[in-house]
């Protein structure tokens, strides 16, 4: 019998030896191997029987049994791979990883009480403006530098319609006297002087040259005109002068408010400043709470 005719013979009677080693398979299979791997291999087998029957014909001196041998090799090998990647697919989450992390919850927004913040006491009020002088007060009563009436008034009092602009001077004298840590009587008593000169106004004509919140002159050494009619430089002129007279006369908070101020003012009426302490005193109290 020629080549051919065995060959042909060979791939006739391959579908019975593949169906007959796929049956040995799956009655000799261990318990740990899966039906769908024993249907892999059977068709692993199929798919080798019909490759090495192919190699046969190509390479007349290897048969078809033999390729068909290594074909189930590789098909057993190739198995566990399709298990694993089957498994892979139905593997659980890890609940070992890390979650996701969560956006910040925003805090609401801090209510302002302004209930709490003016139910200070003006006794508070004094001793936290006071703590910013120098030098510091020791604890129990205010020295008399820091409190806003040491002595008594000197005759009787008048009062100024009090504006905006009013105001806003007062405040500017007061910021200026705590800054350069002069004290509230000091505050007051520069917070009078202005309402005498000026009626707390930021004037820009007066007696000769004066100008400004304290009437203060270029000729005399207060500074140019544009200098004078800035209320912050006017009252740190004032202030300064008045610390070179609190220098000079340590007692100078027991004395009468006019006394101070009339040392740095040199004015024809001494004792006109007088009658604005209770007002000026009321206005430097009010200023200071704003500034805790």
């Amino acid at each position: 019998m020629t080549r051919t005719p065995r060959l042909r013979n060979h791939l006739h009677n391959i579908p019975q030896h593949v169906q007959s080693l796929t049956e040995r398979l799956r009655s000799a299979r261990p318990a740990s191997i899966s039906r769908k791997t024993v249907v892999y291999a059977g068709a692993g087998i199929a798919l080798a029987g019909v490759t090495g029957a192919t190699a046969a014909a190509a390479f007349p001196g290897q048969t078809a049994s033999a390729a068909s041998a290594q074909a189930v090799t590789r098909a057993a090998h190739a198995a566990p791979a399709a298990k694993h990647t089957d498994a892979a697919k139905q593997a659980p989450a890890d609940h070992n990883a890390a979650p996701a992390k969560k956006a910040p919850a925003k805090k609401a927004p801090a209510k302002h009480n302004p209930a709490a913040h003016h139910a200070e006491t003006w006794a508070a009020v004094k001793r936290i403006v006071a703590s910013r002088t120098f030098p510091k007060p020791d604890h129990g009563q205010l020295p008399a530098r820091d409190q806003l009436i040491p002595v008594a008034r000197s005759g009787p009092q008048t009062y100024l319609p009090m504006t905006g602009a009013r105001w806003d001077n007062a405040k500017t004298i007061v910021r200026q006297a705590i800054d350069q840590h002069m004290g509230l009587r000091s505050a007051v008593i520069a917070v009078a002087t202005s309402m005498q000169e000026s009626g707390l106004l930021n004037l820009n004509y007066g007696d000769r040259d004066s100008l400004g919140l304290f009437q203060q002159r270029p000729s005399c050494g207060w500074g140019s005109a544009a200098q004078i009619q800035h209320p912050a430089y006017a009252a740190k002129a004032f202030l300064h002068a008045l610390h070179g007279y609190q220098s000079s006369n340590p007692a100078w908070a027991h004395q009468p408010l006019w006394q101070s101020a009339q040392g740095v003012q040199a004015s024809g009426f001494p004792s006109a400043y007088a009658k604005w302490e209770a007002q000026a005193a009321h206005l430097v109290a009010s200023v200071a709470k704003q500034l805790v």
